[in-house]
């Protein structure tokens, strides 16, 4: 599967040769409970632009993705504008997220509901959890993603247990598409009553 997976990703991010704009959509997302720096985790963030824009802010950047062209163009972004990013070409369907702890986790449309599970231990005390994903009513507009990567409005929240849910929202938003947006917290163990 990760063959499949991977061609798929390649071919896709070699014919656009340019990332995702949703890096800043993400930050905006984040922007309100993000740490002043520490380690963040861009999952399945090969061919978006979250990376830089963490990099940007001094945050030091590791973007896991199973596509290895998508990485190479991540790594060229960064380069173009001098800043420092760490790649891990990893099949998480078959492998385990990078080890941990990471001050931020982000996942931006990439479905895969069993690698939220791990998304508890890979946090750090206090960390957060910022996800954009396509729910199933986009399909009233658009034709993708396809069901089998959308979730439900108010699935997301189901899916972080032993998080804290910060903000949680599913609309129509600018890019005319219907998405979730969610943000979790691992609770700091010195907060737990």
């Amino acid at each position: 599967m990760a063959d499949a997976d991977r061609n798929r990703w390649n071919d896709k991010w070699a014919a656009s040769e340019i990332g995702t704009d949703h890096g800043s959509r993400m930050l905006d997302l984040l922007e309100p409970w993000l740490p002043e720096g520490g380690r963040v985790l861009d999952i399945a963030g090969g061919g978006s632009n979250t990376s830089l824009e963490f990099a940007r802010r001094g945050f030091e950047v590791t973007v896991a993705d199973v596509s290895d062209v998508g990485l190479i163009q991540a790594r060229q972004r960064a380069l173009a504008e001098d800043l420092e990013i760490s790649t891990v070409e990893v099949d998480l369907k078959a492998e385990p997220l990078p080890a941990g702890p990471w001050h931020v986790i982000t996942l931006a449309n990439y479905l895969q509901r069993d690698l939220f599970g791990s998304i508890l231990g890979a946090l750090a005390p206090g960390g957060i959890f910022g996800v954009i994903i396509a729910t199933k009513t986009n399909l009233e507009r658009n034709e993708r993603p396809g069901a089998p990567f959308s979730v439900d409005p108010d699935e997301l929240p189901q899916l972080v247990l032993g998080l804290e849910i910060i903000h949680h929202s599913a609309e129509w938003r600018p890019n005319n598409r219907h998405e979730a947006h969610l943000v979790a917290r691992r609770v700091n163990p010195s907060e737990e009553i």
